[in-house]
This record gives C-alpha cells, structure tokens and sequence, in this order.
C-alpha cells in the first residue's frame, strides 16, 4: 500500500520530491511546496545598524519586493500503521517564518488529519500549505521579518529551523527571487526591442540595467559600433537608459579580434579625454604633459613641446601653425628651384595645410579640447569624444551657461574681428609693393627670408633681390666685389607682419 502511495506521490510532484532510502520497512521523503502568491509579495525586514556591543543601535526597517518566496520543506516519516491508525511523522522547514508561525503550521496540519481519519492526507496537506499558508499565518499581504523572531525557540519540536540573523534571511529570499525569475525569464518567450521579433528566454541577453535583446541584434549593434570606431556610444540600446554592457559580455558578443580593437579604441578615447595626455611625433606614445607645456616619451626618450610637436625649446618662442606653413613653403621654393627630389616635408605640409582647413570652422571642446565642426542645429554641442556639452558659440561648458551674456560676447567679438580683418585686408594690399620684380618679366617675387637670390616661378630666370640684375652665375654675382647674398631688410618682412596679424586674428576669435 505505501509503495504505490509513494509512486503516486512521485508522478505528482516531479522534481520536487526527493524520497529517501528504506529502513527498517518505514519509507521516507521530503517535499518541497511552493506556496501560491500575488503577482509580488511585499517584504519588511527589521534591521540595526551598529556594532554588536553597542547598546545604541538604530533600527530601520528595509522593504522590498520579490515575485518568488522559498519553498517550505515537509518531511515525512511514514509509519507501517498508515492510513489506517496513525498519521504520518511530518517535520516543517520554513526560512522566511519565524519558529512561532511554523508552529501554527504544524498544529494546522494536525487539525486536517483530525478532520479526515484514516485517509490518505499527504496530498491534502501540500495542497492546503500551497494556497492557504501564506493567509494563515497572516503574511498574505506582506512578511515580517524581525530580528528576535530568528532567535524563538521552537514551540513545536516539528518546527525546524535553524538560528539565523534578519540579515542572512533577507539575503536568501533576493536570492532565491532572482534566480526564479531569471529561470521563469529563460523558459518564455519575449519580444525584442530591436527587431520586434519574438524568441525564447534563452536567445536573449540580459544587461546589468535589466533591459533584454535578443542575441543577434546585440552581436550586430555591437560589432558595427566597433567597426565604425563609436565605442563610446556602445551602451544599452535604450535612448533613456545609457546603461553600461560589461566587458566580459561585450567579448563573448564580438570575438576575440573585435574584443581586442574594442579594447584599444576605448584605450585611446579615454586617454584623448585626458587634457594633459599627448602623443610623441615620432612613435605616437601617449605622454603626460608638464605644466611648462612639454612632454618625454618613455619609448623613444623624445623630448618635444607639446604645441608646436616641435623638439623641446626652452626659452624660445613656440612656433604657431601659420609660422610652420611659411617656413614649410619657403622650404618648398628652395628645394624646387634647386631641382631636389620631395621628401617628407611635402607630406607634412599637406597635412598641416589639411588641419588647417578643417580647423577653419571648428570649436575646441572646453574638457577634452577636440576640435568639433557643426554641421546644423543649436549652439549646444555635446562632445563626442567625452560626452559633455559646451556652447558652440563661446566655447564654454553648458553648466551655468548664460545665454543673454553669451550673445553680448559674441556681439563684441564680432567687433573686433571686423577691426582685425580690415588691418590684414590692408596689409596684405601693401604687402605687394614689399615684392621684388623680376627684371626679365616684371613679376613680383618675394625673398625667401634674408637671401637675396631670388627664383621667378614665372620666367624661371634667377636674379638678384639687390640690384634687380639676372644671376647667371651664384659664385660670380655674389662675392667680396659683388652683391651681399645675404642682408637684412629694414623693415619687418611681410611673412613675420601677416604671422603676427593672423595670431591676432586668432587671439580674437577664440
């Protein structure tokens, strides 16, 4: 008779029996019943705060929510005289009720078989501890857990329990929920938000921020972030939330080669961030700048100034990057006339000429100080390099940003650079009688810092800046009897005015 009960008890309950081995003719076994709850349970745990020896401890109390409570434990001992004298030997383990509700249970379970002698009452004592428990022992609507019920002595020896702090029971019922519902999460399906298309539990990946996508949207939106250089947008795909996905995520979703660029990419944003990190100019190291605006690699041991990139030059004035154009040009006129081959000069001076230009209309971000164009929209701009904003117009972080007084300096900036621009329009119209024409076709030449050897880009004839004669031979016109091949101009010459009024022009505009 109690083989087949036990088999029936098995086929019931599945999983969650668990009958133990035979002694001396009596059959044993434990189930575990999951109590029937609301969509969430509310949760109060009464806590102190402080040391174990202070008598001054504050209580508080902390509440939270959980979908999912631990099942109680009934164990049973069936004796050779049941059903039809005795009932069976039954013990309670519940971890979320205290020794006093337990007992309630307990006496409960009595008052069942009292009421249906002689019958078989396992299934009818797991189906009313299922869906009538938690109302029972007044817990329906909310539990209460305090710090002196943990530590009651049993009033019913079939109470088991073990003495465990408010803590340790707070722990174990967040525990046991996010495992549930994380299995309840992997056995349905669910809609992605990328591609609103349905997929089981197990086909999604769950972020920190508990949003969820399936695992080929993940796998494309973080592969192209990656390929398109955009790491620091690689959050939660969610507009509002911005939550971050984890590294180790983040490798099982692009591969081992991906992963490594992804590292590098994130490696040089941060350090680009950083306003007193820089690059060598020779093996393009990340190096830390000085307060004098100067910076040693640690690789090559180059020591350069950070503004210029330039070797290090203490005491001198730092060359700006229209004084590196003109000396990069003059370079340029030299080395044509004489028929040199191009070097890298060439290149550098492209390059120069390029991030001129593409520096014509951009705005430096205040923190990280990366150039920023605006292709449309307001003037505030948020940086896409470290994520702050700032004010197109004057350049300054949004916070306590002003909009009345930023209009006011950009009124009075507009006006001084109007004043700069008539003094450069009109330099630059004098400029040309500052020019030495060539005697061969009258066209005007300007000298190359002080040489007076001239080369006419026009008639490809060579004539001296000094006495307006053709040059046939270098080594003949200039000498002890002949023309200075090198003097100096009285005046400031026109490449030196136009640097200083440009640098103005720049003084102004930023």
């Amino acid at each position: 008779m109690i083989r087949w009960m036990m088999l029936a008890l098995e086929a019931i309950y599945g999983d969650n029996i668990g009958i133990f081995s035979e002694k001396a003719g009596l059959r044993s076994f434990e189930i575990h019943v999951h109590c029937e709850i609301p969509d969430i349970v509310s949760v109060s745990a009464e806590l102190f705060q402080g040391d174990d020896d202070d008598d001054l401890k504050s209580r508080f109390f902390n509440t939270f929510s959980v979908q999912h409570l631990p099942p109680i434990s009934l164990t049973c001992l069936m004796p050779l005289s049941y059903p039809s004298h005795h009932p069976p030997y039954f013990t309670l383990r519940v971890e979320w009720l205290d020794s006093v509700k337990i007992s309630s249970l307990c006496h409960m379970l009595d008052s069942i078989w009292a009421q249906q002698p002689e019958q078989e009452i396992v299934y009818e004592w797991v189906q009313w501890l299922q869906s009538y428990a938690l109302s029972h022992v007044g817990s329906h609507d909310g539990i209460i857990i305090r710090q002196s019920d943990m530590i009651i002595n049993p009033l019913d020896v079939r109470a088991v329990g073990k003495i465990v702090s408010a803590e340790a029971v707070v722990q174990c019922l967040i525990s046991y929920n996010e495992e549930q519902c994380h299995e309840s999460f992997l056995n349905g399906l669910h809609d992605c938000m990328i591609c609103f298309s349905e997929h089981p539990g197990v086909d999604f990946i769950k972020l920190p921020c508990l949003h969820y996508y399936c695992w080929r949207c993940m796998e494309t939106y973080s592969r192209m972030h990656v390929k398109e250089g955009t790491v620091m947008k690689l959050l939660c795909p969610d507009d509002k939330c911005q939550g971050v996905i984890p590294p180790n995520l983040l490798k099982r979703l692009l591969g081992h080669a991906d992963f490594e660029r992804w590292e590098r990419l994130i490696l040089e944003r941060t350090l680009d961030s950083m306003v007193d990190v820089t690059y060598c100019p020779r093996c393009e190291t990340a190096c830390l700048e000085d307060e004098e605006k100067y910076a040693q690699c640690s690789k090559c041991f180059f020591s350069f100034c950070t503004l210029c990139r330039e070797r290090r030059h203490i005491g001198d004035r730092c060359m700006t990057p229209e004084e590196k154009l003109l000396s990069l040009q003059d370079r340029e006129k030299v080395r044509a006339s004489s028929g040199g081959k191009v070097s890298k000069g060439i290149d550098l001076f492209n390059e120069l000429v390029s991030i001129k230009e593409a520096l014509r209309d951009a705005v430096p971000c205040p923190h990280c100080r990366i150039a920023i164009s605006r292709v449309s929209g307001c003037n505030h701009m948020r940086c896409r390099n470290c994520g702050k904003g700032f004010c197109y117009d004057c350049g300054k972080p949004l916070d306590n940003h002003r909009i009345e007084q930023c209009r006011l300096d950009q009124e009075q900036k507009s006006v001084r650079q109007a004043g700069v621009v008539k003094q450069i329009q009109k330099e630059v119209k004098s400029q040309r009688f500052r020019n030495y024409p060539c005697p061969s076709c009258h066209q005007e030449n300007p000298k190359v810092g002080n040489n007076n050897h001239i080369f006419c880009w026009a008639c490809q004839v060579h004539y001296c800046a000094l006495c307006r004669k053709v040059v046939r031979k270098s080594s003949e016109h200039y000498g002890p009897r002949g023309c200075k091949q090198h003097t100096v101009d009285t005046q400031e010459p026109p490449e030196r005015r136009m640097t200083n009024l440009i640098q103005k022009f720049r003084d102004v505009l930023w």
